[in-house]
């Protein structure tokens, strides 16, 4: 033999001998005997596959059980730059079985389905004599990957291992050798594990959501609220008529537009269920068309200091802080209406008469064109007023205040029922550019308390100190 053939035959050897070494080692551990020198490979790579390979993965644990598997929906057409065409591009997301039309967290899922493709180990224990040692015996999951080519990779997680309490022991599904894994924690979780807790998300390409209607119902609204847009505005429809507090109209449109959830505390709750959390007599309900979708948030039982809450025709319920909620399930038609009596644009009125008792002031308000700062499209006016008898005031320095205080009197409280009796104070606005008048009436219904009346209807309570204040303030501007 010639004496190179005879070397590489000897090193091709050699090779043989250390690769049985390696696999030797691959094969050991450091348990039961087993030599120290395991495998010194940072990672082991127990199962190479891709997404595009998964048919399913299904996970029993201490939890219950699921199965996950992919979903292909075709996506928009997308160019390509490098050759100028246009090419559709599948998208790939994942559903729970179990969980049927219930949104999930795709990310979660996602992170679950790549335990089944790509499965690497940190460190190989080799066999060992008693499984149950690693908690394999009785595992914490047992997981089944099936894959599109037909074949499958199941394998069972016991306990935390003793160096690293964040990896695992892991052995195949009839196997008895050991390995250290990383897993996701959504392994041993429950099916709920994987449910979005985003319950609303509304957003608009123009970056303000077109609240038209929302009515507010359930056990908190004895009488139901609704209110209607009207304009820019929003307006009470029901039970009372009423321009609403735009600041906390906008704090339940902010509540209802945008809702996460806490934790999920059931999917596909039965009859029992739902009237176990309170939902089949809700303490609130929320009926609201927004951007022209039309949505229905029920809120039920208070849990601690939370609220069960479903949207309707999703089939999960979850737990809500309270004080993501309160702004429209703690309102009241009150809280949602304008503190204002009646507010008309002090340049739209004609007339204010005031009477209080036997006693009557009327001011009168005309108008003038002014010609230097009128132009074709808007028509500027000078004012000037009379009082009682015809007697000249002055419209800037008394009057102008006077009307402001009147007009920017609060209620105190709601009201409901229309006193008896006379009123002790009225007012009444005529208009320059529309027809009738608005009369506003006080009548003393308590200590200290008037309740306000527009037009005949009942609007609340003021106090006996406004009231006393629009008279004297009449009284002043007649003799100033």
């Amino acid at each position: 033999m010639k004496t190179s053939t005879r070397n590489l035959v000897i090193v091709a050897g050699c090779i043989v001998v250390l690769g049985g070494v390696a696999a030797a080692l691959l094969m050991t551990g450091e348990k039961d005997g087993v030599s120290s020198s395991a495998a010194s490979a940072s990672t082991i790579e127990l199962v190479s596959k891709t997404s595009q390979d998964i048919v399913s993965i299904s996970v029993k644990n201490k939890k219950g059980s699921y199965t996950i598997v992919p979903v292909e929906k075709p996506a928009a057409a997308a160019s390509s730059v490098a050759s100028g065409t246009a090419s559709a591009v599948a998208e790939t997301t994942y559903m729970v079985k179990e969980l049927g039309g219930v949104p999930i967290n795709s990310t979660a899922a996602s992170q679950v389905v790549q335990n089944g493709f790509s499965l690497v180990a940190t460190k190989n224990l080799g066999t060992v004599s008693d499984l149950s040692e690693f908690g394999l015996k009785d595992p914490q999951a047992t997981v089944e990957v099936a894959f599109k080519d037909g074949s499958s990779y199941n394998y069972k997680i016991g306990n935390p291992s003793a160096t690293d309490s964040t990896a695992y022991y892991m052995c195949g599904e009839n196997s008895e050798n050991v390995y250290i894994v990383s897993i996701d924690s959504g392994i041993l979780e429950s099916k709920t594990y994987f449910v979005s807790k985003e319950i609303m998300n509304i957003t608009s390409s123009t970056g303000v959501n077109d609240f038209t209607k929302i009515t507010l119902s359930g056990t908190n609204f004895p009488k139901p609220v609704t209110v209607m847009k009207s304009g820019t505005e929003g307006i009470i429809t029901s039970p009372v008529s009423a321009p609403t507090d735009a600041e906390k109209l906008s704090a339940v449109e902010s509540a209802l537009a945008s809702l996460t959830a806490d934790s999920v505390a059931d999917v596909n709750p039965d009859a029992a269920a739902l009237k176990s959390y309170g939902l089949d007599k809700p303490t609130a309900v929320a009926d609201f068309t927004v951007n022209q979708k039309s949505y229905r948030l029920l809120v039920g039982a208070l849990k601690d200091s939370s609220y069960y809450v479903k949207l309707d025709n999703v089939e999960a319920v979850y737990l809500v802080k309270a004080e993501n909620l309160d702004a429209w399930v703690k309102a009241s038609a009150f809280t949602l209406r304008s503190k204002d009596i009646l507010k008309p644009d002090i340049t739209e009125v004609k007339s204010l008469s005031v009477e209080a008792g036997s006693t009557l002031w009327n001011f009168a308000v005309a108008r003038t064109k002014d010609e230097t700062k009128s132009t074709e499209d808007k028509t500027e006016y000078t004012y000037g007023v009379t009082g009682t008898n015809g007697k000249k005031l002055d419209y800037e320095k008394n009057y102008t205040p006077y009307f402001e205080q009147v007009t920017g009197v609060q209620l105190l409280e709601p009201a409901d029922t229309k006193p008896a009796g006379t009123p002790e104070l009225k007012l009444q606005y005529a208009y320059f550019d529309k027809d009738g008048t608005d009369t506003v009436e006080f009548y003393k219904t308590g200590d200290r308390l008037y309740t306000a009346v527009v037009n005949g209807v009942v609007y609340g309570v003021v106090t006996q100190d406004d009231v006393q204040k629009m008279i004297t303030g009449a009284k002043a501007l007649q003799e100033s």
